[in-house]
């Protein structure tokens, strides 16, 4: 089921809410269960077989990080974590890898091993999310981080908690429980204004800008590629690059709103990442959960491990090679976080290096610097985008080569006007928003109650015109 499906807005959500409040006031102790209930009904609507590899990741990693509390010798410790990693990696790659695996394997080695049993394989809704999740229980259990267990039912909640469930944010045991591991939930107060304000805005995001724009981004990228100019491909950048923001920020909003509509305060996922002044910046505004998990629980895994020769390369593109197979079975995805890697990496090169430098010899006026610095990153960002949304190598090394052809630089526009329209009405828009939202004045107008109620209508009866229109997550397929 999907957070802007008819089913989810006009009958899942409002009888959830409905028996949720009603349970909160008559029969609070059994309220936990009853979100359990709604989480595995949210989760196991479409494709009941997805509660399968949610319930084995589950079990096993409750009872592995049960005897990683009460185990003290630490070899046996070791073969806990390596059991919970190994059995985790493998649904991960039955599910998600198998194909890339096999189809690889018969081309480094021409052999012909069929692929038929893998083709048709369903990859679970948000596995990959609460792969993560279930594993940094884990973790933290053997890092001696966590000292007790919650109770089997509370810990299934954590991983199948149906706001965050399939998109994120990713949870950390201290987002869900509180000292004594016991889930917040169960002691919160609920935040309904701010947390229907959320969501309708999700709402509103997802159906209005998101959907619309993959709509025009689809006729781009199935378009005939070596007929594209340069401008085509720089706005299909641009045009995919807002696409995803919207898609994943607004699962995001919707997902903070159904918890705020709780009682559970969840952190926030986005922070307005196009205005950063450097491809690192950037990566701690986008998906904060993922990037604040993989720096956690991989990069400094890695960091500590490996030689930190060149401002640390090594354990720096594996992780970002790591991000990248995450987030799809293809080389090309590999490719696309590798070269993040690089980006970050240049922007430690030019922050030790160069520019002490530059300032010493040139002076810029600190706004125009900004200016200039935001502009590198945001041109740095969209161009990967590129690599993320191509269909093929051929397709993507293609439109890179338009994207930074400075010889012969084509601005003949191949779609139709209203595509440059919209992605340059968009990205204006989302810049302008997120400078005003620097501002604590505007933060505080956007707080009242006849602001929230102006958007809250507005929002629904926005999504409520384009509702029909409705077109999956992105992330839905990670």
């Amino acid at each position: 089921m999907y957070f802007h499906s008819i089913l989810s807005v006009f009958f899942f959500l409002p009888i959830f809410f409905l028996i949720f409040y009603i349970g909160k006031r008559f029969f609070n102790k059994k309220i936990l269960f009853v979100i359990l209930f709604f989480s595995f009904l949210f989760y196991g609507f479409d494709y009941p077989f997805f509660l399968i590899p949610l319930l084995i990741s589950s079990i096993s990693d409750y009872f592995i990080s049960r005897h990683l509390i009460k185990i003290q010798e630490k070899r046996i410790r070791k073969i806990f974590l390596i059991l919970s990693i190994f059995i985790n990696i493998s649904l991960l790659t039955y599910f998600k890898y198998s194909y890339f695996l096999i189809s690889n394997f018969n081309y480094i080695f021409n052999t012909n091993y069929s692929n038929i049993f893998t083709e048709n394989i369903i990859i679970p809704a948000g596995i990959s999310f609460y792969t993560f999740q279930t594993l940094s229980f884990t973790i933290d259990c053997f890092r001696k981080k966590l000292k007790k267990m919650p109770s089997f039912f509370d810990y299934l909640l954590y991983v199948s908690y149906f706001p965050q469930l399939v998109a994120g944010p990713i949870l950390r045991p201290n987002d869900f429980f509180d000292s004594s591991l016991k889930p917040l939930l169960k002691s919160s107060s609920p935040r309904l204004k701010s947390g229907l304000t959320r969501f309708a805005v999700g709402l509103a995001l997802k159906l209005l800008a998101a959907d619309e724009l993959a709509r025009l981004n689809d006729i781009a990228f199935n378009s005939p590629y070596t007929l594209l100019s340069s401008i085509d491909v720089w706005t299909m950048a641009f045009g995919f690059g807002l696409q995803i923001y919207f898609d994943f920020s607004a699962y995001s909003h919707m997902a903070i709103g159904i918890s705020e509509i709780l009682g559970l305060k969840i952190k926030e996922n986005f922070n307005f990442p196009y205005l950063s002044k450097s491809v690192t910046e950037f990566w701690r505004r986008w998906h904060i959960s993922l990037s604040s998990w993989v720096l956690d629980y991989l990069y400094k895994y890695f960091k500590d491990r490996l030689p930190s020769l060149f401002l640390g390369i090594f354990p720096l593109l594996i992780t970002w090679s790591i991000m990248g197979l995450w987030h799809g079975s293809t080389w090309l995805f590999i490719f696309w976080g590798t070269l993040n890697g690089l980006l970050i990496l240049f922007h430690r090169f030019y922050k030790i290096y160069l520019e002490k430098q530059i300032d010493k010899y040139l002076y810029i006026n600190p706004t125009i610097l900004q200016v200039i610095y935001i502009t590198i990153t945001q041109l740095s960002i969209m161009s990967t985008w590129i690599i993320f949304r191509s269909e093929n190598t051929k397709q993507c090394f293609n439109l890179i080569q338009k994207i930074f052809n400075l010889t012969n630089y084509d601005l003949n526009l191949s779609f139709s006007p209203n595509y440059y329209l919209f992605v340059a009405l968009f990205f204006i828009s989302t810049t302008l928003f997120g400078f005003l939202n620097l501002n604590e004045k505007v933060k505080t107008f956007l707080r009242k109650d006849f602001v929230r109620i102006i958007l809250i209508s507005f929002s629904l009866a926005i999504s409520l015109i384009f509702i029909n229109r409705q077109i999956t997550f992105i992330y839905f397929q990670f």
